[in-house]
């Protein structure tokens, strides 16, 4: 009996031990759930607890890194051992960050801003209609709002590490950005060390990169789609809702819809021909003329006050043949266009130097009188957008030269009658140019540029001439 209770106890500690040592197999099979992590060798001189101290966010911490590293022995570490020290774990601090410049109503915070205003974790960037900023991040990286966009600074820390083949510390930088309405667009710096790809997040989407240039929009809240264009490097585009992804190399696009799986990735239209499009944009109307360009069903017309367009002050979307620009100052302007595909991407960017100034108004009909002596011109002037010139006070630059430097009179004198009409006094035979200006504020105050000629028989047998201005412009 004794006899087979000891085989009986034998054999079932031995089935025990082997259960045992099957689960804890099958335990440390199990595959760990990966998660932003930096990696380590530890080195000959290290010791645990110092090593816990200087980079870890407590001693106790160790503990979990090592059950994350599936280490056997969680005391024991050796030269050349390598580990992934999840971020969580690691000591970190806030990277710098701070505006660059602010164009118009941009707040932080719902307070307004000047550039070189600090950035923190969780900073809120709002830019108003015309507006725009630009902030930089802690890995040098930069971000532009576009016009009535919002965005949430969620992430923008350094995480220290020590370095294996030196004393001392290296900071990791990790960026998130949280785009809640409108467009930005950012270059990441290349060579960065960072501990997680520079991320912006959208209600629908989420895109890393390391270093690029790309543009990120959520401006059709009523489809809920975010759209992603590359225009250097390489970005990943996820659909959270949806469990996707895909790469999007240079000059390529995506549109990120959360009820659709697939995220079809297309070539970006190419930059437009800006050539023959006028450098002038002429007040009231202001209109400046588009491009044609294949695959285009509309344009991005972006305007900025620098080259860089660090400080944009208009951003349209225009479906028509002309974009109205009237609402500019008068000035030189940085003026970019795009094409946008029937899917919604905009393409490559073309760049033009445009003059915005007050059109000249001109004259219809015209005729001279003489009367006592004195030449009398009458008008009928037409704005450029074709609607008549309001009444009131006019003057008039007479001049021997089309560049009317050789003035003869400066008259403003009015003569009564039907329409305005001006006295330029006595005038002799020969050619002249003019140039009429209006008193009344409507836009464009200047005439164009005028020639006519004062016959040799002016007063002897000519009295009036009719149709005499003939513009030289």
């Amino acid at each position: 009996m004794t006899c087979l209770t000891a085989q009986y106890t034998a054999r079932y500690s031995l089935t025990t031990l082997t259960l045992s040592l099957l689960l804890a197999s099958s335990a440390s099979a199990q595959p760990r759930v990966l998660e932003p992590s930096l990696p380590y060798v530890v080195k000959p001189s290290d010791k645990l607890i110092r090593l816990s101290k200087e980079i870890l966010v407590s001693t106790q911490a160790w503990n979990d890194v090592a059950r994350y590293n599936q280490l056997k022995d969680p005391d024991l570490i050796f030269p050349g051992q390598k580990l992934d020290i999840p971020l969580r774990y690691l000591k970190s601090k806030p990277a710098s960050g701070k505006i660059i410049s602010a164009e118009g109503d941009v707040t932080l915070g719902g307070n307004a801003i000047a550039p070189g205003a600090a950035i923190a974790d969780g900073s809120q960037l709002k830019t108003g209609a015309n507006s725009s900023a630009v902030i930089e991040l802690g890995d040098g990286s930069r971000v532009k709002l576009l016009p009535n966009s919002l965005v949430q600074v969620v992430t923008n820390r350094d995480y220290a590490m020590r370095d294996s083949s030196a004393s001392g510390s290296t900071n990791w930088f990790s960026g998130l950005l949280r785009l809640a309405a409108g467009t930005m667009e950012a270059v990441a710096t290349k060579n960065a060390k960072r501990a997680t790809p520079l991320q912006v997040e959208t209600p629908t989407s989420l895109v890393g990169v390391r270093g690029t240039e790309f543009r990120v929009a959520f401006d059709d809240p009523a489809s809920a789609a975010a759209r992603t264009e590359v225009v250097e490097g390489k970005v990943r585009a996820d659909n959270p809702a949806q469990g996707a992804g895909a790469d999007l190399p240079t000059g390529t696009g995506a549109v990120v819809k959360p009820a659709e799986r697939e995220i079809k990735v297309v070539n970006l239209l190419p930059a437009p021909d800006l050539s023959n499009i006028p450098a002038e944009v002429l007040k009231p109307l202001g209109g400046w003329a588009m491009p044609v360009l294949d695959g285009a069903v509309a344009y991005r017309v972006q305007v900025s006050s620098d080259d860089k367009f660090d400080k944009i002050v208009r951003d349209l979307k225009v479906a028509s043949n002309s974009a109205d620009l009237a609402d500019l100052a008068n000035g030189s302007w940085f003026a970019r266009v795009r094409g946008i595909d029937p899917a919604g991407l905009e393409g490559f960017d073309t760049v033009k130097l445009i003059a915005v100034r007050d059109g000249q108004w001109k004259v219809s009909y015209s005729s001279m009188s003489l009367v006592g002596g004195k030449t009398v011109l009458g008008w009928i002037g037409q704005q450029s957008n074709g609607q008549p010139m309001a009444d009131g006070a006019y003057s008039a630059l007479v001049a021997r030269d089309e560049a009317l430097t050789q003035v003869v009179t400066n008259s403003d004198t009015a003569v009564a009658g039907r329409g305005p009409r001006l006295d330029l006094g006595n005038l002799t035979p020969g050619v002249y140019f003019i140039r009429l200006r209006s008193k009344v504020a409507q836009g464009a105050t200047d005439s164009e540029i005028y020639r006519f000629e004062i016959p040799a028989n002016w007063g002897k047998s000519v009295f009036d001439l009719t149709s005499s201005l003939q513009s030289v412009r």
